[in-house]
């Protein structure tokens, strides 16, 4: 009951939020250069892009009606400066909060150094969990490529006493499930494989990813008749020089090979300096092939073949969720053609006594870690830009299921709204 009352409400919300943007699109629409005389009063508005974006504000019924407008527009920076259908698209998983900026810009210095060539024909796209300011300054500085900010409209930043969020009326984590059935608490019939019950902020990110998954194949009108990868990387990572080099080749190669997935994440650590030549072919690996993987239309819809076992798979842990889908739905396991050299390099996980960036938390030391990732670019700036890439390392296909669940995601209410997003 608690379910079917939660679709209505977010049908109804939809519906709601559909009439309200339509309305907006009618009042902005009439110039392109002059903001609406009327903005809907539900919209505060305190930052106006160019391009039509806004920085959501007010309480979360506003910053959902706001993030659900922003990506019906659909709003993209430097526009005027860069024309044509991309000839790449990345998508970011943004987080959102402190630090936030400084990652962003590292990422984008690492992106330009594909060359203006290349990256004017890129077109990069931000998802993120929660209005951010330091992404928004961040954006506003990147001009060498067209920029778009979508919103995960799902975020626990938006729904922050309710389900996707922590509802009060949710059972604790720990609670036995006895004490939980006696107590009443919402979701007391569903804890996960080891007896928890969900916590909002661990299901975000597989939430996350799988929603802009579906976003990006089937609702941007910019990846409309889109035919080649998308490259799917993370707030905190750094791309190497070559990367984008590197992706063309094994593109190439993954046509030869009849490969599924691409990942820049490399097979070996930087200081075991592997050869920059050699490619791996493999099984998907959930933390071997997660940073920087590349997905093509025609991989996706074959996911979609999958939905219901990843969407009910009780790990709250994308990667290891497409892994399980991998060795158990798809009629062939996902093959992976990885470089062994990796060409994305990963913030450390927390911060260090010199206080520079990490994947999570403040940067107060963005300079820092500018520096630190450049000179680790530097030490293998030699072993860069190869001519040619030829796979040396072979696995047959082999479904290799993950060793354990990790558990997160025994909700039936998160099963549900996985499953939903196929169809909005």
């Amino acid at each position: 009951m608690r379910l079917t009352l939660h679709k209505k409400k977010i049908a109804a919300l939809l519906l709601f939020l559909g009439m309200a943007a339509c309305a907006w699109l009618l009042l902005t629409s009439s110039s392109e250069d002059q903001p609406a005389i009327w903005p809907l009063p539900s919209l505060p508005i305190e930052t106006r892009h160019p391009s039509g974006f806004l920085l959501p504000r007010g309480t979360p019924l506003q910053l959902r009606l706001s993030a659900y407008s922003n990506n019906l527009r659909q709003p993209i920076f430097n526009a005027e400066r860069f024309h044509g259908r991309p000839e790449l698209v990345v998508v970011v998983q943004v987080r959102g909060g402190p630090g936030t900026g400084a990652r962003l810009k590292l990422l984008a210095e690492s992106l330009q150094t594909a060359g203006p060539g290349a990256t004017g024909r890129l077109l990069l796209v931000l998802s993120m969990e929660k209005p951010c300011a330091e992404a928004v300054e961040a954006m506003n500085a990147i001009d060498f490529c067209r920029v778009m900010p979508i919103y995960f409209p799902y975020s626990a930043s938006f729904y922050p006493d309710e389900f996707p969020g922590s509802d009060p009326a949710d059972c604790p984590r720990d609670l036995p499930k006895e004490t939980a059935k006696l107590k009443g608490c919402t979701n007391a019939e569903y804890p996960d494989t080891h007896g928890h019950y969900r916590e909002a902020a661990f299901t975000q990110e597989k939430h996350h990813w799988w929603w802009k998954l579906h976003f990006t194949w089937q609702t941007l009108r910019e990846v409309v008749g889109y035919s080649g990868y998308t490259l799917f990387l993370e707030e905190g990572s750094y791309l190497l020089p070559d990367w984008l080099h590197v992706l063309r080749l094994m593109q190439k190669q993954c046509k030869e090979e009849g490969c599924h997935l691409l990942s820049l994440g490399g097979t070996s650590s930087l200081d075991s300096l592997p050869d920059p030549q050699q490619l791996e072919m493999s099984g998907f690996v959930a933390p071997k092939h997660r940073s920087a993987l590349a997905i093509s239309r025609e991989v996706y819809y074959q996911l979609m073949g999958c939905l219901a076992e990843f969407c009910t798979y009780d790990d709250y842990n994308w990667d290891w969720s497409l892994q399980h889908v991998s060795a158990t739905c798809l009629s062939h396991p996902l093959k992976v053609l990885s470089a062994h050299l990796p060409r994305v390099l990963n913030l450390p996980s927390q911060p260090n006594e010199r206080g520079m960036c990490a994947r999570v938390g403040p940067c107060s030391n963005m300079d820092a870690a500018s520096q630190a990732l450049r000179e680790k670019v530097r030490e293998l700036s030699g072993r860069l830009f190869p001519k040619t890439m030829a796979v040396n390392t072979r696995q047959q296909d082999v479904r290799n299921p993950p060793p354990m669940k990790n558990g997160g995601w025994g909700d039936i209410r998160d099963h549900a709204l996985c499953q939903s997003y196929a169809r909005l």
